[in-house]
């Protein structure tokens, strides 16, 4: 079967592991194509993997009708399936592949609004929090199947090599604990909640400032706001923030627990696969994507949304009971693995056969 792959973008966080996906289904015999945006670093990395990709850039994200090159494109590629991901292309993949008469695919990352996916012939919500969503606007659950995002495992392996020369230069001592937690600095993603609770504990248990580093990596608008408010909580000496960081993973290894504090329901929470395959002990909102990846007491520990004073006594428990933290991360591995492209390409390619031995059915 030939797949026509289709995202409006041109550069992905996600890249790497979206390209080895995309390896894999052309393993398990998806001959596939990846359509993309001009410029950036997508269509040279796909060319660096062998993958075939053809670039295009819409006229008017917001006017389907206007992509008339990627009609060209789909006419011209032949493909049996489109399966598009994000919001734009979905919309202008959506157009096209109904247009043409091709069965759509569509991944849904985010809680989007109707319109961008009334042309899919089948939705692969990356949660079961993000199928309710699409089910609440009208979706019906045999036009659906949840597939999480994917994470290169073997990639994520700790490295302890790298794990000491990390923390030496964090300068955490061999017996200090490292809380990490990553993301785009904005209000939503709670950090500010998270370095409340940090603050919490250094009051509780003023030991715990030589016992403990708070490790915040990611940028964003609120990095100004967020620096403050580790200076008015007299916790900066403790709070490090380099910035955001290309290859994310040796700060995870020299980490001990990972913090997911969202204040609203991520739709997934790709981070948190990260965290729990580089061997970190995970924390997370009850909300959302982690209640798909975490079983809590085993492979990490939930807490409320918002609730400071939980994430504190949470965090206190795992900072002083290093067995159950241990425990906690290996189990957290093992349960990373779930999530292995190998596993995502076995299902979407059993979607396509589906979706290509039933036809064209109407969402609604």
């Amino acid at each position: 079967m030939r797949i026509l792959h289709y995202v409006d973008e041109n550069r992905l966080s996600w890249g790497e592991t979206w390209i080895r996906l995309i390896n894999e289904l052309i393993k398990l015999g998806a001959d596939s194509t990846v359509v993309c945006k001009s410029g950036g670093t997508l269509a040279s990395r796909l060319g660096e993997e062998g993958i075939e990709c053809r670039m295009f850039d819409v006229p008017v994200a917001w006017l389907p009708w206007t992509a008339v090159r990627l009609g060209k494109i789909i006419d011209d590629i032949a493909p049996d399936i489109i399966h598009t991901r994000l919001s734009s292309a979905a919309r202008i993949g959506g157009y096209w592949g109904k247009r043409k008469g091709i069965p759509v695919v569509q991944t849904v990352d985010k809680y989007p609004k109707a319109g961008y996916h009334k042309n899919a012939d089948f939705l692969i919500p990356c949660s079961e929090s993000v199928r309710e969503h699409m089910r609440a606007l009208g979706y019906h659950f045999e036009s659906m199947e949840v597939v999480h995002n994917p994470i290169d495992v073997l990639r994520y392996r700790r490295d302890l090599n790298v794990r000491g020369d990390m923390r030496k230069r964090l300068g955490a001592e061999d017996d200090r604990v490292v809380i990490a937690s990553a993301g785009r600095f904005v209000s939503w993603k709670g950090f500010d909640v998270l370095l409340s609770a940090y603050a919490d504990i250094i009051s509780r248990m003023p030991a715990a400032a030589e016992k403990t580093l708070f490790l915040l990596l990611g940028d964003g608008e609120e990095r100004e706001n967020l620096t403050e408010l580790a200076g008015s909580l007299g916790v900066s000496s403790n709070v490090v923030m380099p910035g955001f960081a290309d290859d994310i993973r040796p700060y995870l290894w020299a980490s001990d627990i990972f913090v997911l504090p969202s204040k609203t329901p991520e739709p997934f929470g790709i981070v948190l696969t990260e965290a729990m395959a580089s061997s970190l002990a995970p924390i997370a909102t009850k909300a959302g994507g982690p209640l798909d990846i975490i079983e809590d007491g085993v492979s990490g520990w939930f807490v409320d949304m918002g609730d400071r004073r939980a994430l504190a006594e949470r965090l206190i428990f795992a900072v002083l009971n290093r067995h159950e933290r241990e425990m906690v991360a290996k189990e957290a591995c093992l349960r990373a693995q779930c999530f292995g492209v190998a596993n995502v390409a076995r299902k979407i390619l059993e979607i396509y056969d589906r979706v290509l031995a039933r036809g064209k059915t109407p969402r609604k």
